[in-house]
């Protein structure tokens, strides 16, 4: 049975509501008495390195250690934030764990995972072996060696129970006196969505006059009192150090808890590792479209984006060189599943070059805020135009003369140029925030859509007709017209102005889970469809 609320929509019964749940709070928590690490031997490529595939080859895999006893969900924990259902954990096999062995996915091959059971009560042979295996690692001199980061799961208890067992209690003090390095760690307290029902299962009991969608609401806050209450505190008094901690559930609905654990965790490698670990962290996941485009910001911060206007970067190359480099580095950052390379095709970095042409050539509104702003309307541009495009009926066109030509700026030497920086620019932004589209509209589907032809000119025109695509380009032009030349060892305007306009015109994250079922069916099909169909 279905309920009604007072405005006319439709509720579903109690037992199958969905719940969300966000623990607020700072992400990024003090460091903990850090010892010097040894020289770490950089896999990065150098940023004067032009080759289009020197990221991809270069960079190293992300590496987490995942400690906790059978049955609190490390596999279900693992899949769901990267991707993968092939990567078995000692879920299934108590005690059989070996913490040196590199559990590695043929589907998400940017992760390595070392697993270890949980600490049992009076046995201390897998706690030295954990301890041991967390400063071998610290030692070793490259990045790719090194642990990035380490989980440390607990499914949340019930009621009076103790929260930690003395074999974490004695990590976390190992970790406080800085004996395990810097790498960090993390508490993720599992299994959520239980507190969450027992929460609603006492509101059902109780005698009140409460509708489905108020018990919800009081649900959620209930179980919030109650995680800090129950866990929180007396985490904090056990551990007597501030480790970060995330609550998760892998239940449909609670995609937002996922989401910010990883975000969680891509600060603290980015702050206790480096940046080109954070990097890794942005590849390999998949919950966070937040972190991918972090990801790509730290990339062109590392590889090419200072001194974007001097053409130190690329002396002597066309521009068509020039985004061959942008181009890739960026796909490689979002990591979507696309075995036709269709993100890779000429086609589309066409699409990207004739996008920016047309809109640097004057068609953009005549102010950044005129129509739709940047965050939840251009969600609803998005499903509109989905929703009008959707089903297998015809093939999208694409409403630009030669889209899938290159444009004739790309052939174009790179030389210290207004002219050159905008385009530049305009590409880098107007490719990551396509890229954002077309991963919200993969996981809108739980990813089991590759990116086809169909999908990604869905997503490229939900951008191109968008105001926000606009306001980045006005955004751009003002900069531009404003641009003073880099002077080595002071700040690079344009490197901020980047980072600025991306910041200010990224869809907001829990808007983007929460509305994901607003998209329609968009019949990607079997075949691929034809880029131009004009």
């Amino acid at each position: 049975m279905e309920a009604i609320n007072k405005n006319g929509s439709r509720l579903l019964t109690r037992r199958r509501l969905q719940y969300s749940y966000l623990v607020r709070r700072p992400l990024l928590d003090q460091r903990i008495h850090p010892s010097p690490p040894p020289k770490v031997l950089n896999s990065f490529p150098p940023r004067r390195t032009f080759s289009a595939f020197a990221l991809a080859k270069s960079i190293c895999s992300f590496r987490i250690l995942l400690i906790g006893k059978t049955g609190v969900g490390k596999s279900s924990l693992i899949n769901k934030a990267f991707g993968v259902d092939d990567a078995l954990v000692s879920d299934s096999a108590p005690g059989q764990a070996e913490i040196e062995k590199e559990i590695a996915s043929i589907v998400n091959p940017r992760f390595v995972l070392h697993d270890s059971r949980g600490f049992e009560p009076g046995e201390t042979s897998n706690f030295d072996a954990v301890c041991n295996f967390i400063r071998s690692r610290n030692g070793k001199p490259a990045l790719k060696d090194r642990l990035h980061a380490i989980w440390i799961c607990m499914a949340i208890p019930a009621s009076g129970s103790r929260i930690l067992e003395t074999g974490v209690e004695k990590l976390f003090r190992l970790k406080t006196n800085g004996d395990l390095g810097d790498v960090p760690m993390i508490s993720v307290f599992t299994k959520f969505d239980e507190l969450v029902d027992r929460e609603v299962m006492n509101l059902e009991m109780a005698d009140n006059d409460l509708n489905d969608e108020e018990i919800f609401n009081l649900g959620r806050q209930n179980a919030n009192q109650a995680f800090e209450g129950e866990c929180v505190e007396p985490f904090r008094t056990s551990s007597n150090v501030r480790i970060p901690y995330k609550a998760v559930s892998t239940q449909q609905g609670y995609e937002t808890t996922l989401a910010d654990l990883i975000q969680i965790t891509f600060e603290n490698v980015q702050l206790h590792v480096s940046p080109e670990a954070a990097v890794s962290t942005a590849i390999a996941q998949k919950p966070n479209s937040t972190v991918k485009i972090e990801g790509c910001i730290t990339v062109g911060k590392l590889r090419y984006w200072r001194s974007l206007a001097s053409s130190v970067s690329f002396p002597g190359k066309t521009l068509k060189a020039c985004l061959d480099v942008i181009h890739t580095d960026i796909i490689e950052v979002w990591r979507l599943a696309d075995p036709n390379l269709n993100l890779k095709s000429k086609e589309f970095k066409a699409l990207m070059s004739n996008l920016v042409d047309k809109s640097v050539q004057g068609n953009v509104p005549t102010s950044p805020n005129k129509g739709l702003a940047a965050g939840v309307p251009i969600l609803a541009a998005v499903a509109a135009i989905v929703g009008a495009l959707s089903g297998p009926a015809a093939p999208i066109v694409i409403p630009i003369v030669g889209a899938f030509v290159l444009a004739k700026w790309a052939y174009d030497v790179y030389r210290a140029s207004r002219s050159n920086l905008e385009h530049l620019m305009a590409y880098i932004i107007d490719l990551t925030l396509v890229m954002q589209n077309i991963f919200w509209l993969v996981n809108a589907t739980n990813g089991t859509y590759p990116t086809t032809r169909r999908l990604i000119k869905l997503a490229f025109r939900a951008y191109s007709e968008s105001a926000t695509k606009g306001r980045v380009h006005v955004l751009i032009e003002e900069h531009v017209r404003q641009f003073k030349p880099f002077i080595p060892g002071g700040p690079d305007a344009t490197l901020e102005a980047i980072e600025n306009i991306i910041h200010q015109c990224t869809i907001n994250l829990d808007e983007m889970i929460r509305r994901r079922q607003e998209i329609p069916a968009f019949g990607t099909g079997e075949e691929e469809e034809p880029w131009d169909t004009q």
